[in-house]
């Protein structure tokens, strides 16, 4: 089986504020990372704050453009123009921390789940309302929420209105950063058991970008240690995290599983 994402060598680098214009140097964020991932694969992200794990994000779903490397997506190499105006976009979507930031505050939760539905399906009424109630249905959330605006729900139930918006036009692949952190413990272990089910229903291709191991070891069969921009260990198995060599790994490691 062919891979469903490609990284190939990726790199990229910013420029440091400085007062002086023509002193300021680049802090490199992505050095050189690459791998490949297949359909119903989920890799698991880990690293500390300040890695450069985010930025990885934003690069793989278009947010960003490499300096240098590829990243294709079903063969396609998104930072191309062709891609931009793709119909395959819609294969591709993400779920943030923040997800207050992540809709508009004056949109209610149908209103937020049905922007990529308008976008890429244009669905009659009455087909678009029965979208959004099956989609609210599937993570979790009755009829009732339709209407709800943002301020009337919990962190956990406004994160689920924006997985609901995440596979409203059944993508092949999601990015998920820090997709439960900012949310209680219960809650994340909710939301985790939600987003677990859904693969299984779903065979999505997922990745999860985390501080956090317990996370990856409940919903990842694969893991890629990042530090400093790069991937300094990769398990291609989530049953062999008790072999990783790398000082840094095995240090997480010890610290939350007590390996």
């Amino acid at each position: 089986m062919p891979p469903l994402l490609q990284v190939e060598n990726i790199k990229k680098s910013f420029l440091q504020p400085n007062q002086n214009l023509f002193s300021r140097k680049k802090n490199t964020v992505i050095n050189g990372v690459s791998f490949e991932l297949k359909q119903g694969e989920c890799l698991g992200i880990i690293g500390e704050s300040g890695s450069g794990k985010s930025t990885l994000g934003k690069l793989i779903l278009g947010l960003e453009k490499p300096d240098s490397g590829n990243i294709y997506f079903n063969g396609q190499d998104i930072a191309k123009r062709a891609w931009k105006k793709s119909a395959m976009r819609k294969d591709i979507s993400a779920v943030f921390q923040d997800y207050n930031a992540s809709v508009n505050p004056y949109f209610t939760a149908a209103q937020i789940i049905a922007e990529p539905i308008d976008i890429y399906e244009k669905l009659a009424k009455d087909d678009r309302k029965l979208r959004i109630n099956a989609l609210l249905e599937q993570v979790g959330l009755d009829s009732s929420f339709y209407n709800r605006f943002a301020h009337q729900m919990s962190g956990g139930q406004l994160q689920r209105v924006c997985i609901a918006r995440a596979i409203a036009c059944s993508p092949q692949f999601i990015l998920f950063d820090e997709a439960v952190s900012s949310l209680d413990i219960s809650v994340q272990t909710q939301i985790l058991s939600l987003l677990a089910d859904l693969q299984k229903q779903l065979n999505l291709t997922s990745i999860f970008i985390t501080h956090d191991l317990t996370t990856i070891t409940y919903l990842c069969n694969k893991v890629a240690f990042f530090y400093k921009g790069e991937i300094i260990e990769y398990i291609d198995s989530i049953d062999k995290l008790n072999q990783v060599k790398n000082p840094y790994s095995i240090q997480l490691l010890e610290s939350v599983l007590g390996f």
